[in-house]
C-alpha cells in the first residue's frame, strides 16, 4: 500500500514538473491581416481584397477586416464563411493543415477574389522561373479610308511615326505622322471624337497619363486627356466592347495578368469592369471577333514558347464583367517572331495574326480562320532604325 502511494505520489510530482517547465513551445503563429472591399486603383469600384494572396503556415491565421460593407470571405470549398458584414466588421480564421484555399465575396464572386496558401514552415526550394519578356504590339487602323489596314512604324530614335498604306500585305505607299513626346507610348488608333478620322491614343507607362491626338489626314488637329492607368498596368488597346461605336480602353497588367475595361464617350470614362485574368507566362496582344458571335476575344501570346491562344469572351456592360466562355490554341511562332496584333487584313471576315522579326525588320501575316492557319505571306521588310513596335 505504501508502494502504491509512494508511485502515485511520484506520478504527481513529475506532472506538476512537467507542468511547470511546459513542453517544448512551437513556432509562434502569426496572424495575417486582409483588408474587404478595398477600391480598385483607379477606379471606384471596390471588389478587392488587398492582399488578394497571403501565404502562411499551419497554425497561423488570416484576419479579415471589412473597408466597406456589403462583402464577405466565402470559401470556394465551404470552409467557412463569414457573411456579408458591414465596414469595421472582422473575421478570423486559423488554418491548421496545408494547402490552397481560395474564397470569394459572396456579391461579387466574379470580381472579388483571393487565396491563402498554407506552406510548411520550411518549403523545399523551387528554382528561379525564367523570366518572360515583355510583350510586344504594333498599331494597325485604316488611316486612309480605303478599305485596307494600315501599319504604324516608329523610329526608335527620333520617335517619328509614319503610316505605311498596306493592300493586304502589299505596300502602296506612306505618309509621315505625328512624332511621339519622349516618355509616351503609341497604344492604339481608333476614331474617338466619331469624325471618320483615326485618332493616336498615347500612353505613358511611367506616370498612367494617356492622351488622345486628334487626327485629320495625319495632322494633329487637337488634343485631350485621357484616363488615368493604374501604376503597374498598361493600355494595351483602344476597341469598342460594349457596341456603343465609342472605342474603350482594355487595360493589362502584366504581373498578375488581370485584365480590365475602361467604358469611355470620347475620352470621358464611364466605368470599369474587370475582364479574365491571363495564366502566368501569357501577354495579352489583341483584341478581335475570331468566332463571329459579335464580342471582342482575347488574342494572346507566350514568348517564351511561341505559342498562342485565343480567349473567346461574352459581352459586357458596366453591370457585369466579360468572362471567359471558351479557348483555343492558335498557331506556334517560330523562333524570333511575336504576335504584335489581330485584324482582317485580307477582308474576308476572320481577324489574322500580324508577325514581326525584330531582329530582321521582316514582316509576315498569318492568315486565319477563327483559331486555323490557313496561309501564310511575308510583308515588308522595315528599314533598319524603324519597327513596328513602340517605345
Amino acid at each position: 500500500m505504501k508502494k502504491e502511494i509512494k508511485r502515485i505520489s511520484l506520478i504527481l510530482l513529475l506532472a506538476t514538473a512537467v507542468s511547470l517547465i511546459g513542453y517544448p513551445n512551437p513556432a509562434s503563429a502569426a496572424t495575417f491581416n486582409v483588408k474587404v472591399g478595398v477600391a480598385v486603383p483607379g477606379s471606384k469600384y471596390n471588389f478587392r481584397f488587398s492582399p488578394s494572396s497571403v501565404t502562411i503556415h499551419p497554425g497561423d491565421q488570416v484576419k479579415w477586416t471589412w473597408a466597406s460593407g456589403g462583402h464577405s470571405t466565402t470559401s470556394v470549398d465551404g470552409l467557412w464563411d463569414s457573411g456579408v458584414r458591414n465596414q469595421g466588421a472582422t473575421f478570423t480564421r486559423t488554418f491548421n493543415r496545408e494547402g490552397t484555399f481560395g474564397y470569394v465575396c459572396a456579391n461579387h464572386a466574379l470580381l472579388e477574389h483571393g487565396i491563402v496558401v498554407v506552406t510548411s514552415a520550411t518549403p523545399t526550394p523551387t528554382p528561379t522561373p525564367t523570366p518572360i519578356p515583355p510583350p510586344s504590339r504594333a498599331t494597325v487602323a485604316d488611316f486612309n479610308g480605303d478599305g485596307h489596314l494600315d501599319a504604324v512604324v516608329q523610329n526608335a530614335i527620333t520617335h517619328q511615326t509614319v503610316v505605311g498604306y498596306l493592300n493586304n500585305a502589299v505596300f502602296i505607299g506612306a505618309a509621315f505622322g505625328p512624332t511621339l513626346p519622349t516618355g509616351w507610348r503609341l497604344a492604339g488608333a481608333a476614331d474617338f471624337d466619331g469624325d471618320g478620322h483615326i485618332d493616336y491614343v498615347l500612353f505613358n507607362p511611367a506616370t498612367g497619363e494617356t492622351v488622345i491626338e486628334y487626327l485629320s489626314d495625319l495632322t494633329v488637329i487637337g488634343t485631350a486627356v485621357g484616363g488615368l492607368v493604374p501604376l503597374g498596368w498598361e493600355l494595351v488597346r483602344a476597341a469598342d466592347f460594349n457596341g456603343d461605336a465609342h472605342p474603350d480602353y482594355l487595360l493589362f497588367n502584366a504581373s498578375t495578368g488581370e485584365t480590365m475595361i475602361d467604358y469611355l464617350n470620347n475620352t470621358v470614362s464611364m466605368g470599369e469592369v474587370h475582364g479574365p485574368t491571363l495564366p502566368a507566362g501569357w501577354n495579352l496582344i489583341d483584341v478581335a471577333d475570331f468566332n463571329g458571335d459579335g464580342h471582342p476575344d482575347y488574342s494572346v501570346f507566350n514568348s517564351g514558347t511561341g505559342q498562342t491562344a485565343i480567349a473567346y469572351l461574352s459581352g459586357s456592360t458596366l453591370f457585369g464583367p466579360t468572362t471567359v466562355i471558351g479557348s483555343a490554341l492558335g498557331p506556334t511562332l517560330p523562333l524570333g517572331w511575336s504576335l504584335v496584333a489581330t485584324a482582317d487584313f485580307d477582308g474576308d471576315g476572320h481577324p489574322d495574326y500580324l508577325l514581326y522579326n525584330a531582329a530582321t525588320g521582316q514582316t509576315s501575316i498569318d492568315y486565319l480562320s477563327n483559331n486555323v492557319l490557313v496561309n501564310a505571306v511575308l510583308g515588308p521588310i522595315l528599314p533598319g532604325g524603324w519597327s513596328l513596335l513602340g517605345q
